[in-house]
């Protein structure tokens, strides 16, 4: 029999349940594979192209393999009353606690470890912690799938959905990047451990490997071309002007943020500059200002998105570098570089004096001695009003109007409901058909015996 820590157990449960599918038709989606040898134990679970397997010293020497159900093996597991759950296997059942479980059998597990010796990379210390930030910028629904994983280049680890980009710069030893699917049971295990890359070929594709602690996460690269993201990265020269906030004002910040209701059609966030070292902030027609540090020239305002403006803020970054034209901006000092467009903002060219163009215009018409002035000045000569004008006259008019008015949509109003009422009778005819129809089948059913 093997012991194992009931919370060690219970808690490696959730994600390994993040593959689990439980409307799925094949048992296979629906089970978890218990292993025991060499004195370890292995639980996992698969999807259509990935697998996540959990491992722990056990100290056993029983030699074992087998399939039960997840859901059964799970309430197993949280029903026991001591604080370890053994396990024994022997004539096709399991024995979880006092609960025993009929194994699955006629299945066959896929096998997706690499057919030949693998290169690897090492990964930076939480790396699961930074797929999570990653992934809250993915855009699961984006129609370009290689856009809907996180890439794996000598660059670090990058994420983009089109609008917005991060960029953990923690340089990889891979020749050929790699765009691996959201790792969301991986993330659920919450492994604060540096992790290991295996990659390899395969017929379709590229196969990968993710060690990271007692966890392993195997699967298929997304294919495609991964965008050049190196080219949005603006140039240092077109970042003219930043702001930096200390710590206190962050803070400050997110929470107007959080109560400012959303607008529906703009969302903008406007950042100025006001007296000093104060910023001005402003949104959804609701104002703070807070204490930051400017350089360049704030003589035009940063319009951001909400969305934006909190994203980068949660992650941690204190200062902002952005340039006087529409180009991206660059958010640091937090977790990686975040790259984001903001809110446009056109220019507003100053009015120049009208009365000055047409003078030059008769300038240029007397020197070419083209006589056209008395034509300009007859088109904008003002338009003359009856002298004579008779309020009562002109009341009794618009009375007038205002009955005609009030006739014709009187008249629609008719109109409309007499099409109600054609209607109502066309679907009542059509019930009345359909009933007798019925009666009719039902009359053949009885007459013919069916």
């Amino acid at each position: 029999m093997i012991e194992v820590n009931k919370n060690t157990l219970a808690s490696a449960l959730p994600a390994l349940g993040k593959l689990i599918c439980r409307t799925s038709p094949m048992t296979l989606f629906k089970s978890i594979k218990i292993e025991s040898s060499d004195g370890k134990l292995r639980l996992a679970t698969c999807g259509a192209s990935e697998e996540i397997a959990f491992e722990l010293e056990s100290g056993s020497e029983d030699v074992f393999s087998c399939m039960v159900g997840f859901d059964e093996f799970r309430d197993a597991v949280r029903s026991g009353r001591n604080k370890t759950v053994g396990l024994t296997y022997e004539a096709g059942t399991l024995l979880v606690g006092d609960r025993y479980l009929i194994t699955v059998k006629d299945v066959e597990w896929p096998d997706m470890s690499p057919k030949v010796e693998a290169p690897n990379c090492l990964l930076p210390d939480g790396v699961v912690e930074m797929f999570a930030r990653a992934a809250q910028i993915v855009d699961r629904n984006e129609p370009r799938a290689i856009l809907r994983g996180i890439n794996l280049s000598a660059d670090g680890i990058t994420v983009t959905n089109g609008k917005e980009l991060l960029n953990y710069e923690c340089p990889l030893d891979l020749g050929d990047s790699i765009t691996i699917p959201l790792p969301l049971a991986l993330m659920q295990s919450k492994a604060p451990h540096a992790g290991l890359l295996y990659y390899w070929p395969t017929e379709n594709g590229t196969g990968f490997s993710i060690i990271v602690g007692p966890w392993c996460w195997t699967g298929k690269a997304l294919q495609g071309i991964y965008p050049n993201w190196k080219q949005v990265i603006p140039e240092s020269n077109a970042l003219t002007r930043s702001i930096t906030f200390p710590p206190e004002s962050v803070q400050k910040l997110e929470a107007f943020l959080k109560n400012v209701p959303d607008d529906q059609q703009r969302n903008a966030v406007e950042l100025f500059d006001g007296s000093g070292m104060t910023l001005n902030v402003s949104a959804s027609g609701e104002k703070t200002s807070i204490t930051a540090e400017f350089t360049g020239d704030w003589t035009q305002s940063l319009a951001l998105s909400k969305t934006v403006l909190l994203r980068l803020l949660r992650e941690g970054h204190t200062r902002i570098k952005c340039g006087d034209g529409y180009v991206p901006i660059l958010a640091m000092g937090g977790g990686g570089r975040y790259i984001a467009m903001p809110m446009f903002q056109p220019r507003i060219e100053p009015k120049e004096n009208t009365q000055i163009q047409p003078e030059k215009e008769e300038t240029q018409m007397e020197n070419t001695e083209m006589k056209v002035v008395p034509a300009l000045v007859q088109a904008v000569a003002p338009k003359q009003e009856p002298e004579n004008l008779n309020p009562p006259d002109d009341l009794s008019a618009s009375i007038e109007a205002f009955k005609a008015k009030l006739k014709s949509s009187f008249e629609e109003v008719t109109a409309l409901a007499r099409k109600v009422k054609e209607v109502q009778i066309s679907q009542k005819q059509k019930e009345r058909d359909f009933i007798l129809a019925k009666r009719a089948i039902e009359r053949i059913r009885m007459v013919s015996g069916f």
